[in-house]
């Protein structure tokens, strides 16, 4: 009969089996005793052998700060493998410790007093090699979710492993078991030879492959940081920070004769920021926490390596290393360097740890300046939401008043911050929680942007008001200037033409009569007169062609005749646009007229291409050539392109002017919505 167990949702959701809580807290017992022992039996040497019991302090606390850390991760979360290798790396480096402490004083200090020595000087040396890259190179593999960061990694497990067997190898097979200083005492494992050739490989295959390793595992925290949301982010600057201050101290520890305790004392942060970041589900403000750890650890390492440096630098210069007066001199300049030491780390854990949120006046400063150096509103708020994004705050958007979005993307659930300019709302400033909650000083900064950004969106609105009113005031004049033309082309004109027609039929009556006949061609050459002043006027008015022919027909005979007796060959693309308006066909008609004209009398080219297409609400007028290039301060040109510019900014478009290898000009104007598109065609204007 075969049984089947359906796994719990919990194991479905890890990944993995969960341990039972009996299992969990029996292995948390045994790896907390363990390293009790292991500590217990250094403590025991250090007093034995008189020596200095600081370095033993200082690396028993860091190993019970990881079986600690580790044994309060492994019962919250016991399907995170970190809190597992936190606790087999404190008890096997606690125990490993031990093991050559003792192989040491048996070996060296007092010959023949421990029983099995060997066995200590064996066993210790393979297991402390095991708990040492446990802590260097498998918990930062598995952070901070106890998994690898892909299936491309899978490589670093099992190097990990090679790793592990080769380092046990090695002691059990070396004549001096890596203990370094052991006397006359040789290894009863080390194999004769040539198999003694197994310990140079099994060196081989832990210190140099670790490096490898090592490399493997900073360019998968790269992975992990770039594919991660912002609690990953904060978790991998958690412990990046506390991870870059033993490794700062190790070379100052190695250097000085201080001994091994300053790196000892960097490394007891390193678990605690490793539980903080397991734990934490962004709940908690890390930031501060990390914040003074990292001032503090950092300016203990710092004043203990310049007094180091003080006493080591001068005892050489003097030649005076055990001098009393060189301790007082090392107080002394520690304590007139403490102050400035202690604001200039704070400032840059604060950079480190807060971002720009700790720089508020920077960030006032930049944005006025900003203020004062552009011109586009536009481009100005979204540089804001740009650099509030750098802050720290996500989804960021401004909103006018009626709730249109002005700049960023529109977001649900956020939290909105109230615009004012004057005393009035002018719209809202909308974000979502960043992870780590706002600081009361945080909140004031966003206050006193809020203000700056209520003054800009104001003025961004009273621009837009005046651009609308001026877009009517063309728009209608463009209208009426239509009408005007219509009306005195369909009703002035023919009557005028009418009272010709008559005058001429009361001409031939009165033939005789050659006082009459005089008066009748006076008056006939005055309506002549007006009926060319009435056609002059309504030809000012709007481009008659326009009417005649529309935007393609009058383009198409205007571009003929701009290139008659040139070189210049212009194609011309007309594609699907809809009905219009009286101002945008008349500002697409000059535009176009003006930017050819410039390419016939200036450029010196031999083919342009104009095209005018409907996209995205705009309709889209762009003239190209392959000339010379043209410079906006070429006198008339550049009279030309200014003129182009502000037909476009009367309509509320915008013009762009580049030059290279030619020159092309695009025209952007705003089209009304919803509008019914006509046929593409296309034409060519070739040179007669």
């Amino acid at each position: 009969m075969i049984l089947l167990r359906l796994a719990s949702p919990r194991e479905t959701m890890t990944g993995m089996r969960q341990p039972r809580r009996p299992v969990t807290v029996a292995v948390i017992a045994v790896a907390v005793a363990a390293t009790l022992a292991g500590i217990s039996g250094s403590l025991w040497v250090a007093a034995a052998d008189r020596e200095s019991p600081i370095d033993v302090a200082f690396n028993a606390a860091v190993v019970l700060a990881f079986v600690i850390v580790g044994a309060v991760v492994t019962g919250a979360r016991p399907d995170n493998r970190i809190g597992w290798l936190m606790l087999a790396a404190g008890a096997t480096w606690a125990l490993g410790n031990a093991g050559t402490d003792i192989a040491h004083h048996g070996l060296v200090a007092d010959p023949g007093s421990v029983v099995g020595v060997s066995t200590f000087a064996i066993g210790g040396a393979a297991v402390r090699s095991i708990g040492w890259y446990l802590v260097t190179l498998a918990v930062p593999t598995y952070f901070p979710d106890g998994r690898l960061a892909g299936p491309r990694w899978r490589w670093l497990s099992r190097l990990l492993v090679v790793i592990m067997i080769c380092s046990v190898i090695d002691p059990l097979t070396d004549k001096q078991g890596d203990l370094g200083n052991a006397g006359d005492w040789t290894n009863p494992l080390a194999p004769p030879h040539p198999w003694d050739l197994v310990s140079a490989a099994a060196f081989l295959g832990h210190v140099p492959v670790s490096v490898v390793a090592t490399i493997g595992v900073l360019f998968q925290l790269r992975a992990r940081w770039r594919g991660g949301d912002a609690l990953r982010r904060q978790q991998l600057k958690l412990f990046l920070g506390a991870a870059v201050l033993p490794v700062i101290a190790a070379p100052i520890g190695i250097w000085s004769d201080a001994g091994s305790w300053i790196f000892q004392v960097t490394a007891i942060p390193l678990p605690f920021a490793i539980g903080f970041a397991v734990l934490s589900r962004g709940l908690y403000d890390l930031r501060t926490a990390t914040n003074r750890t990292l001032v503090w650890v950092t300016l203990s390492a710092v004043v203990a390596g310049l007094y180091a440096l003080v006493i080591v630098g001068l005892g050489s210069e003097f030649g005076t290393h055990k001098a009393a007066w060189l301790a007082w001199v090392a107080a002394a300049v520690i304590a007139v360097s403490f102050a400035p030491l202690r604001d200039l780390l704070q400032r840059g854990v604060n950079r480190l740890t807060y971002g720009r949120w700790d720089e508020p006046y920077d960030v006032l400063a930049a944005l006025g300046q900003r203020l004062e150096a552009t011109a586009d509103v536009d481009r100005l708020l979204a540089d804001v939401v740009t650099e509030l994004r750098g802050l720290g705050l996500d989804d960021v958007a401004i909103t006018d008043v009626g709730g249109q979005v002005t700049a960023g993307e529109p977001n649900a659930g956020a939290i909105e911050h109230p615009l004012s300019a004057f005393g009035k709302l002018v719209g809202t400033l909308r974000y979502r929680q960043p992870m780590n909650p706002l600081r009361a000083r945080d909140r004031q900064l966003l206050d006193d942007l809020a203000g700056h950004l209520g003054g800009v969106l104001h003025a961004h609105q009273l621009t837009l008001d005046l651009q609308r009113a001026l877009e009517h005031q063309v728009l209608a004049r463009e209208e009426e200037r239509r009408r005007l033309r219509r009306d005195l082309h369909d009703g002035l004109g023919p009557a005028l033409a009418g009272h010709l027609l008559r005058l001429d039929l009361l001409a031939t009556r009165v033939a005789d009569d050659a006082v009459v006949r005089a008066e009748i061609d006076a008056l006939r050459g005055e309506l002549r007169g007006t009926v060319a002043e009435v056609r002059r006027v309504v030809e000012g008015l709007r481009p008659p062609v326009l009417d005649e022919l529309g935007l393609e027909g009058a383009l198409a005979q205007v571009l003929e005749r701009l290139t008659a007796g040139t070189t210049t060959v212009v194609d011309l693309d007309v594609g699907e646009l809809p009905p219009l308006s009286a101002a945008i066909e008349v500002a697409a008609f000059r535009i176009v007229t003006e930017a050819v004209t410039n390419v016939v009398r200036h450029a010196g080219a031999t083919a342009c291409q104009v095209s005018i297409a409907a996209h995205d609400g705009l309709l889209l007028v762009t003239v190209g050539d392959d000339g010379r290039g043209v410079h906006v301060s070429q006198g008339a040109v550049g009279n030309g392109l200014q003129t182009m510019r502000e037909r476009a900014e009367e309509l509320r478009g915008r013009m762009r002017v580049t030059s290279n290898g030619g020159t092309t000009v695009v025209v952007e104007l705003p089209l009304p919505p919803n509008a019914r598109l006509a046929p593409r065609t296309s034409v060519r204007a070739v040179p007669t």
